[in-house]
């Protein structure tokens, strides 16, 4: 079989509706309308092998500015890696990577990825090594405030949304910065239903609710209070944090064992979860 790199293909009508084939039969899920919607800004790279008009593989690279401890780096997360089953086993994730490797080799200072149990003996043959990631959970004293859930199909409550993304999220302790169009995929799409303005804090919150608990997946604005004050207008009496909290001292830590979503960094490069109680921002998985 001949085999044809396209490197990012979501510029070309024909090889993005190709890309978007092999996604939503991996994974159910498509980049069309994020894409229409405006938000593909270049920071998702997908690297799609094609045997004629048909997307056979994919691993896409994800650049991101992460800022942890003062300093912003540069980090690479890859994502979207799949396969159609009639082409496995035949070397193209390795293909693929190898040629992502030789076109950034020198500019990252990390690059990772999450792996399913699937795959988990597979990405160590690349170079890379597990590590390990923390939760971060206490219980909050209900507080309920006015909670206004911002309708991010309207114009106008994406760019209040927006404004307040730029704000930055400063009860972070590792942050990924200049993120919006990933924020946007999630936001605009999985948890469209999940974004909240509060006046009261001055504050946009993206969260869900299980049964009486918040999962806080990011906090925008609300300098002035912290994360449970913000959190307990939500009227549940534990909160899940989504992002490593700067202050990982008030709440209680745990190893988390999930073998649908393991952490692997590239060996060679920053690991700072090696010797930190790191969660990466959940919405920022890609």
């Amino acid at each position: 079989m001949n085999f044809k790199l396209i490197k990012n293909p979501m510029e070309n009508n024909a090889t993005r509706a190709a890309y978007n084939a092999l996604a939503t039969e991996t994974f159910g899920l498509s980049f069309e309308d994020w894409y229409q919607s405006g938000y593909f800004d270049g920071s998702h790279i997908p690297y799609t092998l094609f045997d004629g008009d048909v997307a056979v593989a994919n691993i896409s690279v994800n650049l991101m500015d992460v800022k942890y401890d003062g300093k912003v780096k540069k980090y690479i997360q890859l994502g979207t890696v799949m396969t159609r089953p009639k082409w496995r086993g035949k070397g193209l994730q390795k293909q693929i990577f190898n040629e992502i490797i030789a076109d950034f080799d020198g500019i990252f200072d990390c690059m990772f990825l999450f792996a399913n149990k699937n795959v988990l003996d597979f990405y160590p043959k690349l170079g890379f090594e597990k590590a390990v990631e923390y939760s971060f959970e206490k219980a909050i004293t209900p507080k309920p405030a006015k909670v206004k859930k911002l309708d991010m199909a309207k114009a106008e409550d994406v760019a209040l949304f927006k404004s307040y993304y730029e704000k930055g999220n400063s009860f972070s302790a590792f942050e990924v910065k200049n993120g919006f169009a990933l924020e946007m995929f999630y936001c605009g799409g999985p948890y469209s239903e999940n974004v909240f303005y509060m006046d009261e804090y001055d504050a946009v919150v993206v969260a869900e609710t299980d049964e009486n608990t918040v999962i806080c997946l990011d906090i925008f604005g609300g300098e002035s209070f912290t994360a449970e004050e913000i959190i307990s207008a939500f009227g549940c009496e534990k909160l899940a944090m989504g992002f490593t909290p700067k202050d990982t001292q008030r709440f209680e830590t745990a190893v988390i064992n999930d073998e649908d979503t393991t952490l692997f960094v590239l060996k060679g490069g920053e690991n700072i979860f090696a010797e930190n109680k790191l969660l990466f921002p959940l919405i920022a998985h890609t």
